[in-house]
This record gives C-alpha cells, sequence and structure tokens, in this order.
C-alpha cells in the first residue's frame, strides 16, 4: 500500500511539472535582431527586463529570446515618445533602456554637439 501511493505521488508530480513547462513553452518566442553590436542591451530594451539575449558567435546574429503571449490579430500601434539622456557615449542604448520602458537609443549630432536621443512608447 505505501509503494502504490509513493508512486502515485510520483505521477502527480511528473504531471505537474510537465503541464509547468508547457506553460513556459508555449509563452517564449524570439526576436531577430540583426548583428551582435550591443546584443543584450537591445534585446532588453525592446522587450523588456525578462529578454535573454544571445549571439551566434559563427554568423554574429543576436536573437532575443523573451516571453510573450498569443499572436493578436491585429498588432496594436503604439504612440512614439522622445527623450534623452545627455552627451552620447558608446551606452546610449543601455541608458535609454533604463531609463525608459521599452525605450531605445541612438546618437544625433545637434550643432556641434552629439546626443543620446531615446524613442520609447508611450
Amino acid at each position: 500500500m505505501k509503494n502504490t501511493f509513493s508512486l502515485v505521488v510520483v505521477i502527480i508530480f511528473f504531471v505537474m511539472l510537465s503541464s509547468v513547462a508547457n506553460k513556459v513553452k508555449a509563452n517564449s518566442c524570439q526576436d531577430p535582431l540583426g548583428s551582435c553590436l550591443q546584443c543584450d542591451e537591445r534585446c532588453k530594451a525592446k522587450h523588456g527586463p525578462t529578454g535573454q539575449a544571445s549571439c551566434d558567435s559563427r554568423n554574429q546574429l543576436c536573437t532575443c529570446y523573451y516571453t510573450c503571449g498569443p499572436p493578436s490579430p491585429t498588432p496594436p500601434h503604439h504612440k512614439q515618445c522622445y527623450g534623452g539622456t545627455g552627451l552620447c557615449s558608446s551606452a546610449c542604448n543601455q541608458n535609454c533602456a533604463q531609463k525608459y520602458l521599452g525605450g531605445s537609443g541612438f546618437c544625433e549630432s545637434i550643432g556641434i554637439s552629439r546626443l543620446c536621443k531615446c524613442q520609447y512608447p508611450c
């Protein structure tokens, strides 16, 4: 009787574990981001802090893995807002990702200054 109970507990445990694993796989998406330059920062800027970047060293291509829901019939249209983080540096994109949810950064010359500008959904 004790062995039967133990077997039932083990079976229930594996059923629960496999259902959790299926839920995780069902909500995992990937997004090819091109070059490996600032791969992790661009991934997190585009898909939030849970985005996991991977750079294929052979082809030098960045892929972002992130949690997503079921595809919607029509993609939502988000208005884009702009901000900045001051003078441009190699961390411009990362700074924008940290300052603005879903933000990404780029450098722009204004007169003799190079400024870091951020674009983010609002």
